[in-house]
């Protein structure tokens, strides 16, 4: 996990909550509120998926690029037998805006089933979840998903 994940802007946007001038600390809350929002429902349409037959409900929430990276995850799961996710629980943590304020990254911990063609179920233990997101015509849309697994 980066080095940086305890300096974020969630954060910074806590330490502003007391002071006087509220503006910027506002300003943080309403991107927390819409990331946080937009991540709910990505992981829900990776949960939905599977019942769907492909991830063409993620690509309002994606960027191109992240949408091509989720078909690949939705292929490379069905390869390996996988026929249903399940969101178990997905906890956000924090974000953290790019000095240019049109990226950001973002941490979950999220909980998911894995449910097999031979009707294995597979219930991970839990990661936290990495984002990558960029900020379209004023739309925060996810990149990139990184999973840090457990040690």
């Amino acid at each position: 996990m980066p080095q940086r994940f305890p300096a974020t802007s969630t954060r910074h946007m806590l330490a502003l909550a007391s002071k006087p001038d509220q503006k910027e600390f506002q300003q943080l809350l309403e991107i927390d509120h819409r990331i946080q929002n937009l991540l709910m429902k990505f992981n829900l349409g990776v949960d939905a998926s599977f019942s769907e037959g492909g991830m063409a409900g993620l690509k309002e929430f994606t960027t191109p690029a992240g949408f091509a990276r989720m078909q690949e995850k939705y292929a490379g799961w069905s390869s390996q037998g996988v026929k249903a996710l399940q969101l178990v629980s997905c906890h956000f943590l924090s974000f953290d805006l790019h000095s240019n304020e049109e990226q950001a990254q973002a941490f979950t911990f999220e909980k998911w089933v894995f449910v097999y063609a031979d009707g294995r179920e597979v219930h991970t233990q839990g990661s936290v979840d990495g984002y990558d997101l960029h900020l379209v015509n004023g739309e925060w849309l996810v990149d990139s998903v990184q999973f840090y697994p457990p040690e």
